[in-house]
């Protein structure tokens, strides 16, 4: 623990005092899954037409994904 946080802290502060804001973990989760996102996309892009149909893409999702407008769903959103 630093010196700054055992001042604010008034000593030792139990584990469950010290929170992040969720506005960090939600930032940090939407930026993991956008770069997932990407991962999964540049390996899609490499993939054939006919393995991205039996996989379930439809020929517009196709079209999408290989001129890079494709988004693929957020989980969190769903």
């Amino acid at each position: 623990m630093s010196t700054l946080a055992w001042e604010l802290a008034g000593g030792i502060a139990p584990a469950e005092q010290i929170e992040a804001k969720a506005g960090f973990w939600s930032r940090f989760i939407e930026s993991r899954q956008a770069r997932a996102n990407r991962h999964v996309c540049a390996h899609l892009v490499v993939m054939g037409d006919e393995r991205l149909m039996d996989l379930g893409f439809s020929k517009a999702d196709i079209r999408a994904l290989r001129m890079g407008v494709i988004s693929l769903p957020n989980p969190q959103e769903g």
